[in-house]
């Protein structure tokens, strides 16, 4: 994971060339701010892209490109490499994601240096790429830079335009700084440094993803079809394992944001089939978050997904007893959910709900991973989430029929919904997790969002999407989590208790939060 900044100045000129880079000693003292007087932008932003990378920091101004690239790196994939990349002194990339295509020999930034360096064409390397990114490429030959997402949008990215000043800043996260956009998924932006012209009608994908309307009335189909999804799940799973180079060097533990539900069930029963595969020692920490809510009267140990939580973790234990698994609870106090209130919300702009705050707020606490697990003495003592790698189980709803909504609707009436979803899901849910959960410093993967998963899963037929039933088959046929693959759907925010924390009862999901 890595945290990106571009500003191109426009009718504001840079005066002077620097570069100086940052360390991880560097970043904790806060050393970078000392650099910042270039723009007041910058300098509000800056602390929320250095939050996504503690490993690196480099600051890059350039007077004849009139440029100011920031970039902050978490290291997952050996060699260490540092960004922003010049490539052939044409170049100059920065990138945050995961590429999985098969002929990555190292590390992905440079494999993406290196197709520059062969290429010579963005768009076309852009359109090569498979995985989970976010990108801003500037071609000194053309003084053009190009920038975006994935095709799904995994990845977070936004933008500020100024047309008057020519001027445009590009970033993973803005924090609350008004005029900033998301980017849309699969765009490639262009933006023309001499005139201040952006374009952005080239995608990575031409047409929006299709749900198939197929019905098989006899579900004769099905253990065949749930035999195939598995194997492409697994496969998913399984390259998001093996790209966490740190891991294999360092033993670090992986982690799962862990509800105890169907989705993170079957993820972490496959994590675990991979870490016996590898036939090493590395733990699996399940994140599981549960909040004091003045307005139910309930503990975070009373919360549904606490309680959830530890059956499932009871249930994975049993199945792979050679894997330790630890369960993390984490605990969220009604006064620490305040007091960090304002930063998530800052931290989620341009989202403001009060279903935004909910959502985010448990993957905050959650990923921070700052919590207590139970001894078999009887004995709770603090722990605190040692894996930088997290894994969630985002997209099953929208691509296996999830939501409580969808539970009433005819095959005929969901296919039509489910496509709504998952092609929205960059701009309704990525946008959001990306930013709050990289601020911890993390990175999240989701293997239900993998390229191959959902090219199978949208073409599977919509009556095997009628509350997840191909994906509960999968559970109870494939991955024997019996009682787990029966359990309903519940919302994060409603499982930990995240959600209409006081007795004001008028507050509804879409209404905008007021501080």
């Amino acid at each position: 994971m890595c945290g990106i900044l571009l500003q191109c100045h426009g009718s504001s000129k840079v005066e002077t060339d620097v570069f100086q880079e940052f360390y991880e000693a560097n970043i904790a003292r806060g050393d970078y701010m000392s650099y910042l007087t270039t723009s007041e932008e910058l300098t509000k932003m800056i602390p929320y892209v250095v939050d996504r990378g503690p490993n690196y920091a480099s600051l890059k101004t350039s007077k004849a490109d009139n440029i100011t690239w920031f970039t902050s790196v978490l290291s997952l994939r050996e060699p260490f490499t540092k960004q922003c990349i010049e490539v052939a002194d044409r170049f100059i990339l920065q990138y945050n994601g995961e590429i999985y295509n098969s002929s990555i020999p190292h590390n992905d930034t440079q494999y993406i240096a290196e197709m520059l360096l062969a290429a010579k064409n963005v768009p076309n390397v852009i359109k090569a790429l498979s995985g989970e990114f976010a990108y801003t490429i500037y071609d000194k030959l053309t003084g053009e830079v190009f920038f975006g997402r994935d095709p799904i949008g995994r990845r977070s990215l936004s933008f500020q335009l100024n047309t008057d000043k020519a001027k445009i800043c590009i970033s993973s996260i803005s924090g609350k700084i008004e005029g900033f956009q998301d980017c849309e998924a699969g765009v490639i932006y262009i933006f023309q440094t001499s005139t201040g012209e952006l374009k952005s009608s080239m995608r990575i994908n031409r047409k929006p993803l299709v749900v198939s309307r197929e019905i098989d009335h006899n579900l004769s189909r099905i253990v065949e079809q749930s035999n195939m999804l598995y194997e492409h799940i697994s496969a998913a799973v399984r390259k998001r394992v093996m790209t966490i180079h740190p891991m294999h060097t360092e033993n670090r533990p992986i982690s799962i944001l862990f509800s105890g539900g169907l989705d993170c069930s079957v993820l972490a029963s496959l994590i675990c089939q991979q870490i016996l595969d590898l036939g090493n020692n590395t733990v699996l920490e399940l994140l599981n978050v549960g909040f004091e809510n003045p307005r139910t009267g309930l503990g975070p140990s009373q919360v549904p997904d606490r309680i959830l939580g530890q059956r499932s973790a009871t249930k994975l234990r049993d199945l792979h007893p050679k894997v330790q698994i630890i369960f993390v609870e984490v605990d969220v106090p009604y006064s620490e959910y305040l007091k960090q209130k304002a930063y998530i919300m800052n931290t989620i702009y341009p989202k403001q709900t009060e279903m935004d705050l909910s959502i985010a707020a448990a993957f905050y606490f959650a990923s921070r991973g700052d919590g207590f697990v139970n001894k078999p003495s009887g004995t709770r003592i603090p722990y605190q989430r040692k894996g930088i790698v997290l894994f969630s189980g985002l997209g099953a709803d929208e691509l296996y029929g999830g939501y409580h909504k969808f539970s009433k609707r005819t095959p005929e009436e969901l296919a039509p919904e489910l496509e709504v979803q998952i092609n929205n899901i960059y701009d309704r849910n990525l946008n959001r997790d990306d930013k709050i959960i990289s601020s911890n410093g993390v990175e999240v993967r989701y293997p239900f969002l993998d390229d191959q998963v959902v090219a199978f899963s949208t073409q599977l037929p919509i009556n095997y999407k009628v509350n997840k039933i191909i994906l509960r088959k999968v559970a109870s046929q494939n991955l024997k989590l019996s009682g787990i693959s029966e359990e309903p759907k519940r919302a994060i925010q409603f499982g930990a208790k995240s959600a209409k924390m006081t007795k004001n009862g008028n507050k509804q999901g879409t209404d905008l939060v007021i501080a």
